[in-house]
């Protein structure tokens, strides 16, 4: 004998497809500080993300002193808890694309920067506003 799903089993499962869940729950907006190791050695780095849904956009502020100048994010995506974006420096003539992947556990995350020199992991901490 063959089962008929129920009406209310129907409808639920349409509802599911009808209206998914947001694809991130979390949140990145908001001033980071983000550090890696570089040949030069540690640095540091101010990003300000704003968020809109899973399009992750904003700047990092890179350089030191009176020569701090701001970057702007690209290609910025958080599925879930994990981020992926891009900075593209100018240096002269030549051009330089650092890409970032993290995964994002509340007020911190973890991950990689890669950049023609090869890679190198990172932390980054939310500041408190």
């Amino acid at each position: 004998m063959r089962r008929v799903p129920s009406l209310a089993a129907v409808l639920a499962a349409l509802t599911a497809f009808t209206f998914p869940l947001p694809a991130s729950a979390q949140s990145v907006a908001g001033t980071w500080e983000l550090s890696w190791e570089t040949p030069r050695g540690a640095q540091t780095t101010t990003f300000v993300f704003a968020q809109d849904g899973m399009n992750v956009t904003g700047t990092a502020r890179m350089g030191r002193g009176e020569m701090v100048r701001e970057v702007p994010i690209k290609d910025g995506m958080l599925h879930g808890d994990h981020l992926t974006f891009s900075l593209e420096l100018g240096m002269g003539q030549r051009n330089m694309t650092q890409t970032f992947t993290a995964t994002v556990k509340g007020d911190t995350m973890e991950g990689k920067v890669t950049t023609p020199r090869g890679e190198n992991p990172f932390k980054g901490v939310k500041k408190q506003s």
